[in-house]
């Protein structure tokens, strides 16, 4: 199931705690930091608006970690930037989960662990004057620049619960970052940083579902679902007319007709006729909202087409389209 922000941070405190665990017990200094840090000061806990954690640490301490992906053990998965995924920086994540931050076409290819993370971000010292600055990071944490003064001895603070370390000097990093931080301004601006998220299902079963509807399709007994021009789409596209069995769908005015040449059936057929031999494809628009109705029956095994995901078909190949903006996702964010 997909859940809502409070479940997400239920997660990603999980990952601060380990975080901290590990830290702690390998003698690694580190920080509260960014949001983070600026949640704790203002409600010892995340900004109302707030939806990820940020730590940092100083880049000998940070590289230590990046070394020893083992003290995390197999709830969990360091990410450093020598992984797939185009990680800027390392992120702890939580295997079993799925976090969506970019475009999901943009998502779906870039590969690598796509689990729930925190991130954690390196202070990298600006050799022969005394400060930190974080050059991985854009806009103006990008130009920020930190006296390492500032960092140690490190002092500690409440979040949620859980006792986080702080700079020494955490208001005037905070200065250094927001400028008018102590104005509680921002909220009506906020964007969240995860526009889809799934704190039960992995990362794997959506690359699966929204990818591999092509691999072994071979052979297969073609089930859809959708009997708008979505489906003459699919029809068209890939040439399976001959695989196909049926397509259903929710409208009861369609049920017993042919849309396309297809035959149209009632969705609680689908259970009878789901079989290791057969394959069920969402060929609507409306595929999130499907995607639960089938879970509901206690499917799960299930792809999805999505028509401007897919280019020309080139002989026996077919060719993905580039990049979904961020914001022009077909998904869109969802709070039960």
């Amino acid at each position: 199931m997909i859940d809502n922000v409070a479940k997400l941070r239920e997660v990603q405190l999980e990952l601060l705690r380990e975080f901290s665990r590990v830290c702690d017990e390998h003698g690694l200094k580190w920080y509260a930091f960014f949001g983070t840090l600026l949640g704790a000061v203002r409600y010892e806990g995340y900004l109302p608006w707030d939806d990820d954690v940020d730590v940092a640490m100083p880049e000998a301490d940070y590289f230590e970690l990046c070394r020893h992906k083992e003290w995390f053990g197999e709830r969990y998965f360091l990410q450093t930037p020598l992984d797939e995924g185009y990680a800027h920086f390392a992120k702890l994540r939580k295997n079993g989960t799925t976090a969506y931050n970019l475009g999901l076409w943009y998502e779906l290819r870039k590969g690598g662990h796509q689990g729930i993370p925190i991130d954690i971000i390196p202070l990298s010292e600006m050799f022969g004057s005394g400060c930190y600055h974080t050059p991985c990071l854009g806009s103006i944490k990008r130009n920020a620049v930190y006296l390492k003064e500032w960092f140690e001895p490190a002092g500690q603070i409440m979040f949620e619960g859980l006792t986080l370390r702080r700079p020494a000097k955490h208001r005037k990093i905070l200065t250094e970052v927001y400028e008018n931080w102590d104005w509680p301004q921002g909220a009506e601006y906020c964007h969240p940083t995860f526009w889809f998220f799934d704190t039960e299902t992995g990362y794997e079963v959506y690359k699966k579902r929204y990818t591999g509807m092509l691999e072994g399709i071979e052979g297969k007994k073609l089930l859809l679902f959708g009997a708008a021009d979505s489906l003459r789409v699919w029809l068209e596209r890939f040439g399976l007319g001959d695989q196909v069995v049926c397509t259903f769908d929710n409208d009861p005015g369609k049920w017993g007709k042919k849309y396309y040449g297809i035959d149209v059936k009632n969705p609680a057929d689908i259970p009878n006729m789901l079989d290791d031999d057969s394959r069920l494809i969402i060929v609507s628009l409306w595929h999130q909202e499907i995607g639960r109705q089938l879970e509901s029956m206690g499917i799960k095994d299930y792809y999805v087409y999505i028509n401007t995901y897919y280019d020309e078909k080139v002989g026996n190949k077919v060719v993905y389209k580039e990049d979904i903006p961020q914001g022009q996702s077909t998904i869109q964010r969802w709070e039960g």
